[in-house]
Order: structure tokens, then sequence, then C-alpha cells
């Protein structure tokens, strides 16, 4: 059940930098030839968005904890392309998570994929240590 009405944000005109494309490969055991399919995955540390979720885990008092991740492309991701990134974040009571959906589109307003994002709300409580 929803908490709150969901929160719109961007879009954002975000870059597929073609070194960060190569160590995620490299990381993540990708061809190095294309862009990984969950590269838009970094993303979403991006100042503008994730200072939204640690803002929001800072007044819930909870942590984010990455539950799903889900990647649906109507066309390949380019290296050194810039993208519009919007997303919708929303909260759900049971279980407590935050919900992302976004969608990637080129400049020209086509669309190139779909990504949604659970991220559980722990409470911040069970990861203090005992005093």
């Amino acid at each position: 059940m929803p908490l709150e009405p969901p929160l719109a944000l961007g879009p954002f005109r975000l870059r597929v930098d073609p070194a960060r494309v190569a160590a995620y490969a490299r990381e993540t055991g990708g061809d190095g030839a294309s862009v990984p399919l969950a590269y838009p995955a970094v993303w979403l540390a991006e100042p503008s968005l994730f200072s939204v979720v640690s803002d929001l885990c800072a007044e819930l008092d909870v942590v984010p904890v990455h539950e799903s991740q889900s990647f649906a492309y109507d066309m390949p991701l380019v290296a050194g392309e810039s993208y519009d990134l919007c997303v919708t974040m929303s909260r759900e009571e049971t279980p407590p998570r935050l919900m992302m959906a976004a969608t990637v589109a080129t400049p020209d307003g086509d669309s190139c994929a779909r990504i949604e994002t659970l991220l559980r709300l722990v409470p911040r409580a069970g990861f203090r240590s005992a005093s």
C-alpha cells in the first residue's frame, strides 16, 4: 500500500561515459564491446537522485538495502551518448520499501529502456552496535 503520492524526478541528462562503461564491464564480467545491460544502475548514485533517497532515509531513520532491479530495453545504450532519465519514486508500507521506476530516452524522446529498482527500507536501529 503506497504511503504517499509518487515523486517524479527529472529528466536528468546523463552521459554513458566510455571509461565508466569499461570499468563496469570489467567488474561485472561484460564483454567490453557493448554497454552492459545493468549499466544504468550506476546512474542511481548520481547526486541529483541519490540525495533524494538519502534524505528520505534519514527522515525515516532507515537504511536502503537493494532488493531487486530489472531492465527492459527498446534499444541498446551507446557509449559516449547522452540520455534523459526520468524517475518516479513511491514508498510501500508492507514490506517497507522504496520503488523506483525509471525511463531512459534519447534527447529526441525515443524510448530506450525501463528500469525498476526496489530498495528495502530497514530500520537503522538494526544496524547500530550495542553500547
